[in-house]
């Protein structure tokens, strides 16, 4: 290993990154802490200033207009009751606007006949011209006042109305907006609704308002219409040029556009986007209620986070120089506390070579090295130790481990094992497997002829597992194989072999048990239950199902309990597969059952196969399904296939 290499592999090294390493992610969490919190600080105070320059600027616009909506109402009310001859309308239009520097023009379009019987149009009009009031009748072949918006939507809504602002060509020919209201009049007792008063309003001096709102260098204020067209803003070119949504479009901004609907639809609030000439920005935008106008406040990130970036900068520089300093002082007293180590770390290779009793360097300082010390001295004495323990537990090991493939071959050579078991009975064919989950198990298998024409089988599943469980599983298989006879019934054989497992079985084991006596001339299955997993009737024609068993306790728990024989009748060509619970319960790495619909499937996958190819088959699914994932139960299947008098 070269120099560098045990630089950085070295304790010191390790402990010095750590070091560095908690610094600087403690070092993070509080700047995180502090830029996270100033930011909050300073959003607040933006969102607050932003809230308090739009709502005074707001209420400096609110206080021009407000009083400027009070002129026309009155007027419509001194129309209906008639305060005003008709004969004085032109003098007394030139006089509202001359008393009243906010009002560059009015106007009181009648209705037709309105204003007289036969008179289908008249709109008396005063308007500024220079330093001169100077009035018209606004109606006019090229100016049709009926089709105005300032007309049409009050007349139609039969309330007040500002309009969109616009360049009145047939009036005062400047940009302004008209608030319109509605009146009536009254002819012979009857009211009837007698036509239009407006007043227009020059926009210059909104401009001057919003010009007024200074939002560090580069922030602005802008003001639209209900429609999002530009009314005021500080490039002049986009007034009444543009809407708020024609400049989403142009600079490709999702953001702005939804900023514009919000406003357009009276909504408050505080977002931010991104725009070309400022980069990151919050606009708060809020909604002017008597012209339901939208102001909008621009503030730029950059400007209104420029203290925080200045600061966390001082604070990066400073950090790092404090890390460097950190960084020295801490080299130097780690190297100056472990260099005894060194020494160690000879001792240590003589020690891992095999001598036990090489020299420790002798220690002075610290207590941590003494301690060191000592423990280097007794690690040598247990190392010494352990070894001639660790001779007597291999020679043990090596024992138990031979004496375990010894009772494995036992086992495994007193179930049957050569197949096929009677190859000179044409009438059945029959297959079995044992795998056991360790060294030893407990599952069992057994078959014989109790005569020439009667086959008796069973399988079981002893509880719990190793070496008691497969001593369990001997002393049953040698039960059954003593008290079998023709003679007896399946269920009187199964009793027989419960009540000796229930003597003196202190252990309280059990096994779960199935025997079956099948004749092999007439195809007459009986059989026994005891707590066992059904088997499945796999029938020639194409039927699969388990066997419908009645319900009874597994052997050895009570020697008194009685068992139930049942019958069924093989056919040519039927099949029986027994399995134990190790095949329906197998796990995947998910804790997923194979269970029974997966067996099923897998023996209905293979409708042909003999017994041997069936418990493949079934094998190779349960494989499959549990994918490599460790099983604690025995895998035991058995299958027979009954064939009749001859194979077909």
């Amino acid at each position: 290993m070269n120099a560098s290499a045990m630089k950085t592999n070295s304790l010191s090294f390790k402990i010095i990154i750590r070091i560095l390493f908690f610094t600087i992610l403690l070092g993070g969490v509080i700047f995180t802490t502090y830029y996270l919190f100033t930011r909050g600080q300073i959003e607040k105070a933006a969102r607050d200033k932003a809230f308090y320059l739009a709502e005074n600027t707001k209420q400096k616009i609110e206080e021009i207009i407000r009083p400027a909506e009070l002129i026309p109402q009155n007027l419509a009310w001194m129309m209906e009751s008639g305060a005003i001859p008709k004969d004085s309308i032109y003098s007394f239009l030139e006089k509202l606007v001359r008393q009243n520097p906010i009002i560059y023009a009015s106007a009181i379009a009648f209705e037709p006949d309105a204003y007289a019987p036969g008179v289908k149009a008249y709109a008396p009009y005063a308007y500024r011209a220079g330093e001169n009031i100077e009035s018209t009748d606004l109606w006019s072949s090229s100016y049709n006042y009926f089709s105005w918006d300032w007309y049409q939507i009050p007349a139609l809504l039969k309330e007040p109305y500002w309009s969109e602002p616009y360049y009145d060509e047939g009036g005062g020919a400047a940009l302004m907006s008209t608030y319109s209201v509605p009146f009536y009049m009254q002819r012979n007792g009857e009211r009837f609704f007698g036509g239009i008063i407006t007043i227009d309003i020059s926009l210059e001096w909104l401009t001057d308002i919003m010009n007024s709102v200074k939002i560090f260098d580069k922030g602005y204020s802008f003001l639209i219409s209900r429609f999002g067209v530009y009314v005021a803003h500080p490039e002049h070119k986009y007034i009444m040029n543009h809407t708020i949504f024609t400049r989403a479009k142009e600079l490709d901004m999702p953001d702005l556009r939804d900023i514009g609907r919000d406003m357009i639809h009276g909504v408050s609030d505080l977002k931010s986007t991104t725009l070309k000439d400022l980069g990151r920005v919050s606009i708060y935008h809020t909604q002017l209620s008597s012209t339901k106008w939208s102001l909008g406040v621009v503030y730029p990130h950059r400007e209104m986070y420029a203290g925080l970036y200045s600061m966390n900068l001082i604070i990066i520089l400073l950090s790092l120089g404090g890390l460097g300093i950190l960084l020295f002082f801490t080299i130097r007293i780690i190297q100056r506390l472990l260099s005894p180590l060194t020494l160690f770390a000879g001792s240590a290779r003589e020690v891992a070579s095999g001598n036990f009793q090489a020299k420790l360097p002798a220690v002075q300082g610290s207590l941590e090295m003494k301690e060191l010390h000592d423990s280097f001295a007794y690690m040598q004495k247990a190392l010494a130790d352990y070894v001639v323990d660790l001779k007597e537990t291999t020679t043990a090991k090596e024992k138990i481990e031979s004496e375990l493939r010894i009772a494995k071959e036992i086992q495994m050579g007193m179930i049957p094992h050569i197949f096929p078991p009677f190859p000179d009975l044409p009438e059945i064919d029959l297959y079995a497997s044992l795998l056991s989950a360790k060294e030893v198990g407990g599952d069992l298998y057994d078959f014989f002829l109790l005569d020439e024409k009667t086959l008796c089988f069973a399988i079981g599943d002893v509880s719990g597992k190793g070496i008691p469980a497969s001593l369990f599983m001997a002393v049953t298989r040698t039960l059954l194989r003593s008290v079998a006879n023709r003679s007896l019934a399946a269920n009187e054989i199964v009793s027989a072999v419960n009540k000796t497992l229930s003597l003196n079985n202190e252990s309280n084991m059990f096994v779960t048990f199935f025997l079956g006596i099948l004749d092999i001339r007439s195809g007459e299955l009986s059989y026994c239950n005891a707590g066992h997993n059904p088997p499945v009737l796999i029938r020639a024609a194409g039927e699969q199902h388990f066997f419908n068993l009645t319900k009874a306790i597994p052997l050895g728990l009570f020697d008194s309990h009685g068992y139930v024989c049942e019958r069924i009748q093989l056919e040519r060509g039927d099949r029986i597969f027994l399995y134990t619970d190790g095949v329906t319960e197998a796990e995947d790495s998910d804790n997923k059952l194979f269970g029974d619909d997966s067996l099923l499937l897998a023996i209905r996958e293979h409708p042909q196969a003999s017994p041997r190819e069936l418990i493949d088959y079934v094998n190779n699914a349960v494989a499959k399904h549990v994918n490599g994932n460790v099983q604690s139960d025995d895998l035991t299947m058995m299958c027979i296939s009954y064939y009749g008098n001859h194979k077909q």
